[in-house]
């Protein structure tokens, strides 16, 4: 049943390559990714702290405020199951610049973000940074969600193999602070681009138009190549929604309406076509409601099995 999630998850319906990046990734791990990931989080205790990174700076030679719909979606969805299923305190991490319309996605109210965060964009300032956060907050695991990747030779790049490096905060160094205290890491991705991405570079190189120029080198814990990053955590939440036999933890149509119109109202753009409209990836909300509501309705013959 988790392996159907994942397929789900991993429609290619954007055809960028990304469903050629699920085999290799897959065989890292003893069970479907969607389940690997969220037995880690199933550990998870109340007051715990997960750090969730997104924001992708999508057109920053125009300006630095211009993020993707992708990302602070799933991400605030995401947050809403592990406050509400595991009392956790989900804390978002982003570029200083996309804080307020990432913090306007994840209304507290809604999801129980309990706080959005800045990081620097000098290496040195982050990986001062990176040692503060993991030292005050004391994560019991790091999600990183559509969250481009520092490549090899220290550059960042969009799909087209553009330089987009100016102007993007280190968080990175984040992830490598996480990695070297044994905190567990989950990397979502499309493109290759991504943190965690650096799992499957082979096939990146292969598979994926400039996959050479824009591969991300770092490699989580576990990787959920998605067909839109979004639906990663919404495959973790189904997935979470089984092993807890709570189907309260599972997106649903009526959130990801509002979550992609919150988005699109807070000024975050559609990164394929650059319009600040409720659409993510090129694809209306009608798509992603269908995608919500499949991997819903797995879950739930999933959990009325376990019965």
């Amino acid at each position: 049943m988790f392996d159907i999630l994942d397929r789900i998850m991993n429609l290619d319906i954007g055809q960028r390559g990304v469903e050629k990046l699920y085999a290799p990734a897959r065989a890292r791990s003893t069970e479907a990714l969607c389940a690997a990931a969220a037995r880690h989080l199933t550990r998870t205790a109340a007051g715990d702290c997960i750090v969730l990174i997104t924001g992708s700076l999508t057109r920053p030679w125009v300006s630095r405020s211009i993020g993707e719909t992708d990302g602070p979606v799933g991400v605030a969805a995401l947050a809403r199951a592990l406050s509400y299923g595991f009392n956790a305190i989900p804390v978002v991490i982003t570029d200083t610049s996309l804080i307020e319309p990432i913090s306007a996605t994840s209304n507290k109210r809604f999801c129980s973000v309990a706080v959005v965060l800045g990081f620097p964009l000098e290496d040195g300032e982050a990986r001062k940074e990176a040692k503060r956060i993991i030292s005050e907050f004391r994560p019991t695991a790091m999600i990183a969600v559509e969250r481009a990747g520092m490549t090899p030779k220290g550059t960042y790049h969009n799909m087209l193999g553009q330089d987009y490096s100016e102007g993007r905060a280190r968080i990175d160094y984040l992830v490598e602070e996480a990695m070297s205290s044994q905190i567990p890491t989950i990397g979502i991705g499309d493109g290759g681009n991504e943190i965690g991405m650096g799992a499957v570079a082979e096939a990146v190189h292969q598979y994926v138009p400039h996959g050479k120029i824009l591969c991300a080198k770092l490699a989580t814990d576990v990787l959920l190549p998605a067909g839109v990053s979004n639906w990663g955590c919404y495959a973790i939440q189904a997935a979470l929604a089984v092993m807890t036999e709570k189907p309260d933890l599972l997106h649903t149509a009526a959130m990801e309406r509002r979550l992609v119109e919150a988005a699109a109202n807070a000024g975050l753009v559609d990164g394929n076509t650059g319009k600040c409209e409720p659409t993510v990836d090129g694809l209306p909300v009608e798509v992603h409601v269908g995608i919500v509501e499949l991997l819903a309705a797995t879950a739930q013959r999933g959990i009325r099995k376990s019965h």
